[in-house]
């Protein structure tokens, strides 16, 4: 339920209403023909009545009721009609959208009949007997004209109501549509505004909040651009001072102490600007699709190292691919394979196959503060042998951005980080 648009979530219950509506009109249509039917019955009857008057203008009288005498054959009207009501002596029949009431003993010989009802003490005359043989027809409309006129109003407010709704949410839609198209572009265009209803009052809101954010985003990245020209100026001066004070002093270990602090430095910057172009959807993606131990490779030749006997290697016999951003997500292999290398002694070995990427070195399980990889900087103790925490933080940044999943696991001795879902 909660997956399913406003539009098509009203439009469902629209049409339920209007065809719950609809469905009452026509039982209540039907019912109102069925009662007309039976009072036309009766009207019939009471005719049937007038008819074996003797005297007055047994026409016009008939005629009063919504009746008159049929010219239509009785036998044409039983083969083609549909029988609506019954009696003992006579059938009310549709005929061609008309009732017509049919005596039964019209096909009895009248002289004969004549006989049977004076043998009974009756005496008709003639033409009484003849004229009460011919079929009834109503005159009388049966459709109530009110219902229909109430079942138009009611269906046109529900269509004009269900219009106007759906007008103002197809303009929230196209207003989603624009925040997602604004979103997306790196220079801020105000919505335009059309009403000033509340879905106007929203992109009102929304222009004015984004313009916030933009002006935020153009401060930021001017600090960033001057903090990084600030601090990159002294980094460089003192490393090539660093290399003078250790040739005049003649002491390496000196001279090796320094340069590790501006190469620390150097580092921070960088994860430091890393972290803020992830953060803010800044880092452009170029996914191709590449193969797994082509990453891995990379990732280790991104370390810079002379010896690289301590890496092991492993893939199975399928060589397994993935669709990413080569350079970004060798970083974030990279920075794993550069935390086992700083905090274990032993060897660190990489296993490929086909779902996961495993991490392993052997060394003391992380404390549970360090396994939150959505924080930065989780660390609890600064000393200059330890990491700020950003290593994990910007791999699983990456690989979530690639929709895979960094996982930890503490087994025999070892720290496994396994990179889940990769193909």
């Amino acid at each position: 339920m909660g997956s399913i648009s406003i539009v098509k979530l009203i439009s469902f219950f629209f049409f339920v209403a209007l065809i719950t509506i609809n469905s009452a009109f026509f039982i209540e249509s039907n019912r109102q023909i069925r009662d007309a039917e039976y009072f036309t019955y009766q009207r019939f009857m009471l005719g049937m009545r007038i008819r074996g008057q003797e005297d007055g203008n047994i026409t016009q009288q008939l005629e009063q009721i919504g009746l008159k005498d049929s010219s239509l054959n009785p036998s044409e009207i039983r083969q083609n009609g549909e029988k609506i009501f019954s009696d003992s002596y006579a059938d009310m029949i549709r005929y061609n959208k008309k009732l017509y009431f049919v005596p039964r003993f019209f096909s009895v010989d009248s002289e004969m009949l004549s006989q049977i009802m004076a043998a009974a003490g009756l005496a008709p005359s003639r033409s009484s007997i003849i004229r009460n043989g011919v079929p009834l027809e109503n005159l009388k409309e049966l459709s109530s004209p009110r219902i229909w006129i109430l079942w138009f109003i009611v269906n046109s407010v529900m269509m004009a109501f269900f219009i106007a709704v759906l007008r103002k949410l197809l303009k929230l839609r196209n207003l989603k549509n624009l925040i997602r198209e604004t979103g997306e572009k790196d220079k801020f265009k105000p919505i335009k505004i059309e009403a000033n209803d509340e879905i106007g009052q929203i992109a009102s809101e929304f222009n004015a909040t984004m313009q916030k954010l933009y002006t935020l985003k153009e401060a930021r990245a001017l600090f960033l651009r001057n903090i990084l020209h600030e601090f990159r100026n002294p980094i460089m001066k003192g490393r090539i001072m660093a290399d003078v004070i250790a040739e005049l002093l003649q002491d390496d270990k000196f001279k090796n102490i320094l340069k590790k602090i501006f190469i620390r430095l150097e580092i921070i910057l960088g994860e430091v600007v890393k972290v803020e172009k992830l953060v803010s959807n800044e880092w452009a993606f170029k996914k191709n699709k590449h193969r797994v131990i082509d990453i891995i490779d990379h990732s280790i030749d991104l370390l810079l190292l002379k010896d690289t006997s301590r890496i092991e290697v492993r893939a199975d016999n399928k060589i397994s691919a993935v669709e990413v951003d080569f350079e970004l997500y060798a970083t974030g292999v990279k920075n794993l394979i550069d935390n086992a290398l700083k905090y274990s002694s032993g060897k660190v070995l990489v296993s490929i196959d086909k779902n996961t990427v495993c991490i392993s070195s052997i060394g003391e399980k992380l404390e549970a503060e360090r396994l939150d990889f959505e924080r930065a900087f989780n660390r609890k103790v600064e000393a200059s042998n330890s990491g700020l925490g950003l290593g994990l933080y910007i791999a699983n940044q990456i690989f979530k951005k690639h929709g895979h999943t960094l996982k930890y696991k503490y087994e025999d001795g070892k720290n496994n980080f396994l990179i889940y879902s990769i193909n």
